[in-house]
């Protein structure tokens, strides 16, 4: 009996062992999937390696410059007003009660297509210039509004002020161009007071439309003639020529004319040098 119950205890302790060795036996990978395992470990960690070193070898893209603006050109200008105004003019835009802007126009293109040029001497301080500037206004709105003839008046102020904040003060009651203060103020101003035989302001000259004297006299021809019925006052003879001459001819003539004129003027010069030297 007892030896009967020994044995049944060593089957069932028997069988209970083998259960848990085989469980333990699943349980625990083989050397092989630890080797598979390792293996996919070792693959990732090589594709992360080889991503970083395409990323270190790739070539840095050449840092964009930024383009700097390039100023444009001026134009290559010629003429007879070149010369005689310098090769830009002003205009003066109001922005508010209190606030003006001044703008630089090349010369040839400010005056493209006028008629009349007139040369418009004046300053702040002289007090008929301050009475007349607003009769001037007036005329030259009422001349350049006519039917067939709109816009072909221009007036550039020759500035007489004795500094550049008068300039821009007494600019402000003038819808017409200025020639550059420096120039105006300066010598370059008082040369054309000489050649024109200002010996007043306000004084008003009116040229062609390639330079040549219409009149030295438009200051008091304008009272004279507010509604511009003769404006701008040619001589007869001056007319016929301008109506039969083309610009192109008349142009071409005046440059002869001034060539000769300074040649004759040199040779004056030299003589006058050569007399003062052997006195």
């Amino acid at each position: 009996m007892k030896f009967g119950i020994l044995l049944l205890l060593v089957l069932i302790c028997t069988i209970t062992g083998g259960h848990a060795s085989e469980q333990i036996a699943d349980d625990t990978p083989t050397s092989e999937e630890v080797t598979e395992s390792q293996g996919e470990s070792v693959n990732s960690q090589a594709d992360v390696v080889d991503g970083d070193s395409e990323e270190a070898t790739k070539p840095a893209e050449p840092e964009k410059k930024e383009e700097e603006p390039v100023a444009p050109t001026p134009p290559v200008q010629a003429g007879p007003f070149i010369d005689l105004l310098g090769e830009t003019l002003l205009s003066l835009e109001m922005v508010d009660k209190g606030h003006a802007q001044l703008h630089s126009h090349y010369t040839n293109e400010a005056l493209k297509g006028k008629k009349v040029v007139g040369l418009y001497f004046s300053a702040d301080w002289c007090g008929p210039c301050r009475q007349f500037t607003p009769e001037l206004v007036s005329f030259y709105n009422k001349m350049n509004s006519r039917r067939g003839k709109e816009n072909e008046f221009e007036i550039v102020w020759i500035s007489r002020c004795r500094d550049f904040d008068s300039f821009g003060q007494y600019f402000t009651n003038m819808n017409w161009l200025a020639m550059q203060p420096e120039l105006a103020m300066g010598q370059h101003g008082q040369d054309l007071s000489t050649k024109y035989k200002v010996k007043g302001i306000p004084s008003l000259v009116l040229l062609d439309e390639v330079g040549n004297v219409i009149t030295t006299d438009a200051r008091n021809k304008i009272p004279q003639d507010r509604t511009g019925m003769g404006f701008p006052w040619r001589n007869p003879l001056t007319q016929v020529y301008v109506t039969v001459v083309p610009k192109s001819l008349r142009l071409l003539l005046r440059t002869q004319i001034d060539g000769l004129k300074g040649k004759i003027n040199k040779q004056i010069s030299g003589l006058l040098s050569k007399r003062k030297a052997t006195a």
